[in-house]
C-alpha cells in the first residue's frame, strides 16, 4: 500500500495539498486505516490534519462549535458540553469503545458520510452546521450530504469545525440496534427530540440513521403533529407514516424487513419511555 504522507501546518497549504491529489485525510484515522488496510480505498496521499492543532470548544449563546482534530473524548471531558448536550454524550458513548472514542473525531465521522454515522445523525436534529475552509463559509451539515462516502464539497475544500444548537426544554430519546457494543455499527438507530406545551406538541424532531443512503428526516410529518397530544395513538400515527416513507436495504447486517418493523418499534418505543 503505497501512498504520500503529508502533514501540513496551515489550511492554505492542507488546501493546496487536497485539491493536488487524490486524498483522504487523517485526524483519528479509526475508519480510514481500516478501509485503506482493506483496500476499500486507495488515496494517492493522506493529510494529516493534526499539523493544523487543535482549537478549544468554545461555546457562543446555545451553541457550540467542535473544531477540526477534537476528540469524542474531548466533548466527554467537556463539563459544559456535556452538561448543555446529554442526548449527544449518549450518542457518544455509543461510539466504539473507550479507545475509539479516544482518537475518533466527530468531523471525521461526518467527513465519511456513513448513514449509520451516530454522530452524524445528531447534526440533523441540533441544526448542525459545518464551517468550511478556505472559504469561511457555512453550510447545514445535511446539505453536504450526497450519499454514502460522498460530500459536497470542492476538491480544495473541507470541513473545519462543525456547530450544534442547544435544545433546552426539549425530552429526548435516542437508540441504536446493533450486535456488538465495542464495535456497534448500527442496523438501524434513531434520535427523537419532543418539546412540549402542557400536553401538547410544541416542537418535534426525528432522524432515523441506516434506513437509506443518508440519514432520513421527514421536516413535514414533524410540523403536521405540532399542536396536537403528545399520546400513544399519535406515535402510532407516525410509526405507520414513518414506516410507509422508509425503504431500506437489505445487507449483511440486517433485512430491508427487519429495518422496516424496527422503524415502527423504535418509535413506539420512543413514547413509552418520554411518556
Amino acid at each position: 500500500m503505497m501512498f504520500k504522507y503529508y502533514k501540513p501546518q496551515t489550511i492554505e497549504e492542507l488546501s493546496e495539498l487536497k485539491a493536488k491529489y487524490n486524498s483522504k485525510l487523517l485526524s483519528g484515522g479509526t475508519d480510514l486505516m481500516v478501509k485503506m488496510r482493506a483496500k476499500v480505498i486507495k488515496p494517492e496521499a493522506v493529510i494529516d490534519t493534526k499539523g493544523l492543532g487543535k482549537e478549544e470548544i468554545t461555546f457562543d449563546g446555545c451553541k457550540v462549535r467542535i473544531p477540526l482534530n477534537t476528540t469524542y473524548d474531548d466533548l466527554l471531558n467537556n463539563k459544559e458540553f456535556c452538561d448543555r448536550f446529554p442526548m449527544v454524550v449518549d450518542i457518544i458513548k455509543q461510539i466504539g469503545s473507550p479507545q475509539i472514542r479516544n482518537r475518533a473525531t466527530p468531523i471525521g465521522n461526518i467527513g465519511n458520510a456513513s448513514p449509520a454515522g451516530d454522530f452524524l445523525l445528531a447534526t440533523y436534529i441540533f441544526h448542525g452546521y459545518a464551517e468550511i475552509k478556505p472559504y469561511n463559509k457555512k453550510v447545514r451539515v445535511h446539505q453536504l450530504i450526497d450519499g454514502p462516502g460522498k460530500l459536497r464539497l470542492k476538491p480544495e475544500e473541507f470541513i473545519y469545525s462543525i456547530e450544534l444548537k442547544e435544545r433546552p426544554g426539549f425530552k429526548y430519546y435516542y437508540e441504536k440496534v446493533g450486535k456488538r457494543n465495542a464495535m456497534n455499527i448500527s442496523i438501524i438507530s434513531l434520535g427523537l427530540l419532543v418539546k412540549l406545551d402542557g400536553d401538547n406538541i410544541e416542537e418535534l424532531k426525528i432522524a432515523y440513521g441506516s434506513v437509506g443512503p443518508t440519514v432520513v428526516r421527514f421536516k413535514e410529518l414533524e410540523d403536521e403533529v405540532i399542536g396536537k397530544k403528545f399520546s400513544k395513538e399519535l406515535f402510532e400515527e407516525l410509526a405507520e407514516k414513518y414506516y410507509e416513507r422508509i425503504h431500506p436495504i437489505t445487507d449483511v447486517r440486517a433485512s430491508s424487513e427487519y429495518r422496516k418493523k424496527m422503524v415502527k418499534n423504535l418509535m413506539l418505543k420512543a413514547y413509552y419511555n418520554l411518556k
